[in-house]
């Protein structure tokens, strides 16, 4: 069990309880700009106990690169060297990035620099007594993506959407879209999140039958940024197998960047693993 220094009473994760990336998928990341060494280490324990990754950065083009790995959570010290506020601003300025909640922290006395953290885009700006407080807690919550029965979670689909639906399963990836677009559109209720979230998946998967990687990649993270908010079964969709699928895909596709040469010319299309394509199963 660690304890983190200078405050006494933080709450601490259960290690024997922490929980574990599902079964063939990559932990989640979090990215933490801090440059007290023993701080550092003491929050790397907490990731690390709550089934998490450390990505732990030096500097401001650092934290833009570990961002540009879609961490689930960023953190940052107030304290640390080098614009970090543009990169902030950057990153909550791209459809998907934005998403990525950002956590800065610093002395409470400082009170223009919690306010400039916050008007950069942080998510949170908190004094370093409450951060150390939340810390695990905070983590967790990321990590987990608990999510919520939003308004109409358990109402059926539109018939376009259903149509929608069928469309992405046949394969009809830019048919999907028109479909999902007009359903959402349609619906006011939050729940039209979900149809944003599938098709936006849908035409990352058209970005890989176009051989291009870097779109899909970003389709497919302001897709899941928008389902990791719903419930497991959403509209009557299995949104648990759904999401579980597309997470596969896109760490299928981070291998696959990592892979591949600068002078490597294959075409992508003959690469991607197409039984790692998420399909729409839904409930009688």
């Amino acid at each position: 069990m660690m304890t983190l220094p200078t405050e006494a009473g933080a709450r601490q994760p259960d290690a024997a309880t922490a929980p574990s990336a599902p079964a063939g998928l990559t932990p989640r990341r979090v990215a933490a700009f801090i440059p007290d060494l023993f701080f550092s280490v003491r929050v790397t324990d907490v990731i690390q106990a709550l089934g998490g990754v450390p990505d732990l950065v030096e500097s401001a083009d650092e934290l833009w690169e570990a961002i540009g790995r879609w961490p689930a959570l960023v953190l940052i010290d107030m304290t640390a060297p080098g614009d970090w506020l543009a990169v902030v601003r950057r990153a909550k300025n791209l459809p998907h990035t934005r998403l990525i909640p950002i956590v800065a922290f610093g002395s409470h006395v400082e009170s223009g620099a919690l306010t400039a953290a916050r008007q950069a885009g942080c998510d949170h700006a908190w004094a370093r007594s409450r951060f150390v407080q939340e810390l695990p807690a905070l983590v967790r919550q990321h990590l987990e993506k608990i999510p919520e029965e939003i308004e109409g979670w358990d109402a059926p689909p539109a018939a376009l959407a259903v149509a929608g639906f069928e469309a992405f399963n046949a394969g009809h990836y830019w048919e999907q879209h028109e479909l999902l677009e007009g359903a959402w559109r349609e619906e006011a209720r939050p729940v039209r999140e979900l149809y944003q979230g599938i098709l936006q998946v849908g035409v990352a998967l058209h970005q890989i039958e176009q051989g291009k990687w870097a779109g899909a990649i970003k389709l497919l993270r302001r897709g899941l940024n928008r389902l990791d908010r719903l419930p497991p079964l959403c509209m009557g969709v299995d949104l648990d197998a759904f999401r579980r699928q597309a997470y596969a895909l896109h760490q299928h596709l981070m291998e696959l960047g990592t892979e591949r040469s600068a002078t490597d010319q294959r075409d992508l299309t003959s690469l991607v693993d197409r039984s790692v394509f998420p399909h729409i199963t839904r409930s009688a």
